[in-house]
């Protein structure tokens, strides 16, 4: 990819079993299951969020290393 849109990207995704992540080209994955399990607030989810799309990559999370990436396939990240 020429254009690095990922600085302004807005897109996360929930998977079923309740982790968080905030792109698809990264293996990074915040459980919010286990933070609402524990009794976070909905205060303490929002910040468990923030810090993970504080966190996101500016430009193409590993990408260029895909093919050697152990990411989930799509077919299990739900999309």
């Amino acid at each position: 990819m020429t254009d690095h849109f990922c600085g302004g990207c807005n897109r996360l995704r929930i998977m079923a079993d309740g982790n968080l992540k905030v792109c698809l080209f990264d293996q990074g994955e915040v459980s919010l299951r286990d933070a609402m399990r524990g009794g976070a607030s909905d205060d303490e989810l929002m910040d468990v969020v923030g810090k993970a799309v504080g966190n996101k990559k500016a430009k193409h999370a590993g990408m260029s290393d895909l093919q050697n990436m152990e990411n989930r396939s799509m077919i299990r990240i739900g999309g």
